[in-house]
């Protein structure tokens, strides 16, 4: 069996099933408690009783006293508004709370007589119109039933229920690591805390739900239940606090704080002190304020520490936002003897988010995630805290009713906080916003540096811009997505480039610690890098091709034309070769240079050229304008360079091989596309060839340029009409344009 109970989960299934047990006793135990079918209210100013309801049945007025059905002699119970009170510890003397069980005791009395006799009690009371005295009859149950339980009751059980889960969540799965040394020390502090806020919850939800009447001794002992698990949740605070995050307090005066606050129980319990020196509300304060000095402790002892001072910032928002409104708004007015502010079972609410709170600290779960919502919780705490100040103060100073203070509240809130909080919230609170523009600037900068080693010392150089690190190292084997590890101290970032993966730790130089958005900005500047490189790579690509393409003009077009030219023993030839030789390096010259080339300057210059040539051989060009000519299209340097190529290798057929009479060209566009068609004579041995046998190799190459443009040419002779007709159709597609920079 023990060493069964070593098992986690087992030990865990045992502590829940006895949480359980005890969370179902409560509720039985409730459940045997009488009810009384009426609805009672204090009065506004606390001096009397009102009656709401008696029976199912709607009454206006104060109400006197509760009294047997039958004049048996017995007194009744005259009806205080101290027996409406939700725990007799928030009476003002020993002789008020002795008084109040005294009234318990009898009415105990007598719905215990009524209930056995199947009768019922009258309730005597003022009514409102008339203003004679009346009576009702109060039916009584000796047990009540789920639907009789008010919604406090339910509140505090379940808050018990939610704090002892967390509670035995922690004591069963972290005992072998609290045996270990690696829990931290505060945890015994936290146990005992969570008994402590499981216990009152459970002790004040069957007596302060109760339908007026509860057997004394029973709430006698209740309240001493509750009264000492209050105690023991301040002990627990005050232990978890004095030794976690960081010790500050030795355990020797922990231990002395625990004894003076047991001993300040026992004296209030035993009455050997005065009530106004000794009465819990007192004690609870003077708890709230160690556990604050505590609080200032810790902030002094995490500050080169930023895991631990995440840990503390949430820790404290928890203590501040529950214990803070239990110590303000219901034990702060009680000892100023006024009445609380907030219910005393609803105040459990904020105790059982103490409690959270504190278990998200010390499961440190995504820590560094929590520590920028404590801010931004505090803040707002503020905003509410300052709502609340400002009514007081307007009500206490001009004497307004609570709708005009509210009001009035409301309106100096809305002038002094909204336009402050923006300010105050972007200066001091709201995280440091990265600048955009410098950091895509950076990555497109590491992505288009030469190197490997370049690449990595700019990545380096621009995670440390961003994050301050005090320390940065190379990972053998890094992740392949950033990381945030050691509790938010470090953040592993993946191989990028050249740069080996890298573990940054204490960020902006141990102040705080890396967060969800720091490893998704590292996340976006990878991808970003990465894009920018295959961008790069695909610029570079193309650039090395357009490089290709201008070395295969100067080779095969001009190139070629000088060796023409060179071997050419007819001087005409030769000065047409060279003329054309260039014009392409005047073409290729234009395309390194960028000079943007348009359609219609491209058709008229190739038209000069086209006539001077023609009327160089003897022959006549016919080229009227067109479509074309009216086009202001910028071409890339690929398309006007063929297209020029290909209009000189047809117009050099037509010169050379074709009959006499003149060359008739004509250029159009069409649809996006450039149609440009060239017709010529037949020569006589032509009208006889077969057609595949015309015009030589040069009409292959015009095809192949063509279909290199995805256009098409079509070549072939007219023999009807005694024409060798050559068409282009060549779409106009806009290609990116080089620069001599880019070259």
């Amino acid at each position: 069996m023990v060493s069964e109970l070593r098992v986690p989960m087992v030990r865990l299934a045992m502590v829940l099933a006895a949480v359980l047990a005890l969370t179902i006793t409560v509720l039985v135990l409730r459940l045997a408690q009488p009810h009384l079918d009426m609805t009672l209210v204090a009065a506004p100013d606390g001096s009397a009783v009102q009656v709401m309801q008696v029976a199912g049945q709607q009454h206006s007025g104060t109400a006197l006293a509760i009294l047997p059905a039958a004049s048996d002699g017995q007194d009744g119970v005259p009806l205080r508004p101290d027996l409406l009170i939700e725990d007799p510890d928030m009476l003002g003397s020993y002789d008020g709370i002795s008084r109040f069980y005294a009234d318990q005791g009898r009415l105990w009395q007598l719905t215990r007589q009524a209930a056995a006799s199947g009768g019922s009690l009258r309730l005597s009371f003022t009514d409102s119109t008339t203003g004679g005295v009346v009576s009702a009859g109060i039916p009584v149950r000796l047990r009540s039933t789920l639907a009789d339980l008010p919604p406090v009751f339910w509140v505090q059980l379940a808050t018990g229920f939610v704090v002892l889960v967390i509670a035995a969540f922690f004591l069963a799965l972290r005992r072998g690591a609290v045996h270990a040394g690696t829990a931290p020390e505060g945890l015994a502090g936290f146990i005992i805390a969570g008994l402590g806020v499981g216990g009152a919850a459970y002790a004040a939800a069957l007596y302060s739900s109760r339908s007026l009447v509860m057997e004394p001794q029973l709430m006698a002992l209740l309240s001493v239940c509750n009264h000492a698990a209050t105690y023991f949740f301040g002990i627990g605070m005050i232990a978890l606090f004095a030794r976690y995050p960081r010790p500050v307090l030795a355990w020797v005066w922990v231990h002395l704080a625990s004894g003076l606050i047991i001993a300040a129980l026992l004296l209030y319990r035993l009455q050997l002190l005065p009530h106004e020196v000794v009465r819990p509300q007192n004690a609870v304060g003077l708890i709230f304020c160690i556990i604050l000095a505590l609080v200032v402790a810790q902030l002094r002892a995490t500050r080169r520490r930023p895991a631990d001072r995440a840990a503390l910032r949430w820790l404290g928002l928890s203590f501040l936002l529950g214990s803070g409104v239990f110590v303000l708004l219901v034990a702060l007015p009680v000892a100023l003897e006024r009445d609380g502010i907030m219910s005393q079972g609803m105040a459990f609410i904020p105790l059982c988010a103490i409690y959270v709170g504190t278990a998200l600290a010390l499961a440190r779960y995504r820590l560094f995630d929590l520590d920028r919502w404590a801010w931004r919780v505090l803040f707002h705490m503020a905003m509410i805290g300052l709502l609340v100040l400002v009514d007081l103060g307007v009500l206490l100073s001009l004497s307004l009713s609570g709708p005009a203070s509210l009001a009035s509240a409301v309106a100096l809130v809305g002038l002094v906080y909204f336009p402050l909080r923006d300010r105050v919230f972007d200066r001091w609170l709201a995280p440091k916003r990265p600048d955009l523009a410098m950091i895509y600037g950076e990555t497109v900068s590491v992505a288009f540096q030469i190197g490997q080693a370049a690449k990595s010392s700019a990545w380096t150089a621009l995670l440390h811009r961003l994050f301050t690190p005090l320390h940065q190292e190379a990972l053998v084997d890094g992740p392949t997505q950033p990381v945030i590890g050691a509790e938010g101290l470090a953040l592993e970032v993946p191989a990028q480039g050249g740069a080996p993966a890298l573990r940054l730790s204490y960020a902006e130089g141990g102040r705080r610690l890396f967060n969800s958005a720091d490893a998704a900005l590292v996340a976006q500047m990878s991808d970003l890098v990465t894009a920018a490189e295959r961008d790069r790579a695909a610029y570079e690509t193309a650039l090395h091709q357009e490089r290709r393409r201008i070395a295969r003009d100067l080779h095969d077009d001009v190139g070629s034309r000088l060796l023409s030219s060179l071997h050419s023993r007819d001087e005409g030839k030769r000065q047409e070769f060279l003329v054309d030789a260039l014009a392409d390096l005047r073409q290729i010259a234009s395309g390194l240079a960028g000079r943007e080339v348009t359609l219609e300057t491209l058709i008229g210059e190739m038209r000069a050229e086209s006539r001077n040539r023609a009327e160089a051989h003897g022959r006549s060009l016919i080229w009227p304008l067109g479509s074309a000519d009216e086009a202001n299209v910028a071409l890339a340097y690929d398309l006007h360079r063929n297209f020029t190529a290909m209009h000189r290798e047809a117009l050099s057929n037509a010169l050379g091989h074709g009959g006499a009479g003149p060359i008739r060209v004509q250029t159009d566009l069409r649809d996006g596309m450039l149609v440009h068609r060239i017709e010529n004579p037949l020569a006589p041995d032509e009208a006889y060839a077969p057609p595949s046998s015309l015009r030589g190799n040069g009409v292959a190459n015009i095809r192949a340029r063509a279909a290199a443009l995805h256009g098409q040419a079509k070549a072939g002779p007219d023999l009807p009409a005694g024409l060798y007709r050559l068409e282009l159709r060549l779409p106009l597609v806009p290609l990116p344009q080089l620069t001599p920079q880019d070259l």
